[in-house]
């Protein structure tokens, strides 16, 4: 009996226990299986599920897994991954009937995850500018202001139009009011800088046309559960268009912004009061947040806009980006040219299609004249016919009838 449970069940039974995405992943993680067992089938696995050792197997497949290429990138699939559809045919094998027997170093092999350190990306005046050449502007309210401002991304994105719209008027470096922050619950006074005033700008503009003009209206308008996600994922989807490698490194907003503009407010005031602009505890209760004359200093340090910034590519970029840009304005000019003919032609058919029209409604028109000119005769002929009927005596005109019908008659005899 127990023979006759264990050979019943397959991967395919196995599989028909999970529905949707779990499926989909253990149909993945089947698909390797297979793979690593090249030649032999399932029916081996079956038959020999008390004689091979199958715990010996699971770990050869695991590090086999670990060789394996990603399903993108030129990456290999990474130790969580490869852990992953480990457990799943291990789930496998259970469900079979093989008796599993992992000793604590096997467990140790399939259960290790070696987690590389990622980096941050080290943000450049540079990388700014490459990315201000490409970005639209909520990407560009995002870089430029999150720089400018020096805030927590949990701060950053509650900012919102009425806290900024009145006063771009007033005289960059422009300070904002005090701010309360929520990690160390201490006020924040960040300034506006050039970069961030005319992307401040142009993001007010973009406001106005999707008609968000209420001060309540928060700068960002998010469309996920997870705000601060998305503010990242502005950011790499940013260096991606910008066509930045990044390699080892990582993109978020706290080193891309954050880091970026404290590490040169250090350069130009203390420490006390770099804090008091971008809302971090301070050891003294004595500093002063304003600032306007320190924040101009740094300025020349984070801003693009006025300043000559070298180009990011050499000459050889340069000269393939000018050959690619020539090459799309002749495509144009040939396209161009290709819808001229096309159009003089249509308007060449158009035109003699006109003149037939024009030939038949002009012949139309003199069938409209005759049929006129027939109508009116016919209709004097009618009115005449009338006229004669009123003017002659009926007792004659049957006379004059059957005389005629006599004659008739004797000239056919």
């Amino acid at each position: 009996m127990e023979s006759k449970r264990k050979t019943a069940r397959n991967h395919e039974t196995w599989l028909n226990q999970y529905s949707g995405g779990s499926r989909r992943q253990y149909e993945r993680a089947w698909r390797y299986f297979e793979k690593f067992l090249g030649d032999k089938s399932e029916a081996w696995i079956l038959a020999n599920r008390d004689s091979e050792d199958f715990a010996s197997h699971l770990v050869d497949f695991h590090l086999w897994l670990k060789e394996q290429k990603a399903q993108r990138g030129d990456k290999k699939l990474s130790d969580n991954t490869a852990r992953s559809i480990s457990n799943a045919i291990r789930g496998y094998m259970v469900h079979v009937g093989i008796p599993l027997r992992l000793t604590r170093q096997q467990k140790e092999v399939i259960t290790k995850v070696v987690s590389m350190p990622e980096k941050d990306y080290p943000m450049s005046l540079r990388t700014k500018e490459q990315l201000l050449r490409v970005a639209n502007p909520i990407e560009e309210y995002v870089l430029c202001a999150g720089i400018s401002f020096g805030l927590r991304i949990s701060d950053f994105m509650l900012i919102r139009r009425g806290q900024l719209e009145p006063l771009m008027d007033r005289e960059i470096p422009i300070q904002l009011d005090s701010m309360p922050t929520i990690k160390e619950g201490v006020s924040a006074f960040p300034f506006i800088d050039k970069d961030a005033h005319e992307a401040i700008k142009q993001r007010l503009k973009e406001m106005d046309m999707e008609g968000r003009t209420s001060p309540d209206e928060l700068m960002i308008k998010f469309r996920t559960k997870n705000p601060e996600k998305e503010v990242n994922l502005i950011l790499k989807k940013l260096f991606a268009k910008a066509q930045i490698p990044l390699g080892e490194f990582r993109v978020r907003f706290h080193t891309i912004c954050r880091k970026f503009l404290t590490d040169k407010l250090a350069a130009v005031c203390s420490e006390d009061k770099w804090k008091h602009f971008v809302g971090k505890k301070t050891t003294s209760p004595y500093v002063s947040h304003e600032g306007w004359e320190a924040y101009k200093k740094v300025m020349q340090f984070t801003n693009v806009n006025g300043r000559t910034v070298m180009s990011a590519f050499t000459n050889e970029q340069l000269e393939k980006i000018l050959k690619q840009r020539d090459q799309y304005i002749e495509s144009l000019r040939t396209e161009l040219e290709m819808l001229g003919k096309r159009q003089e032609e249509t308007f060449g058919m158009v035109n003699a299609t006109r003149t037939q029209l024009e030939g038949r409604l002009a012949e139309r028109d003199g069938e409209v004249r005759d049929l006129k000119k027939k109508f009116a005769w016919l209709k004097s002929v009618y009115e005449a016919k009338e006229l004669l009927y009123k003017q002659l005596d009926p007792k004659e005109l049957e006379k004059t009838i059957r005389g005629i019908m006599k004659e008739c008659k004797q000239e056919k005899g």
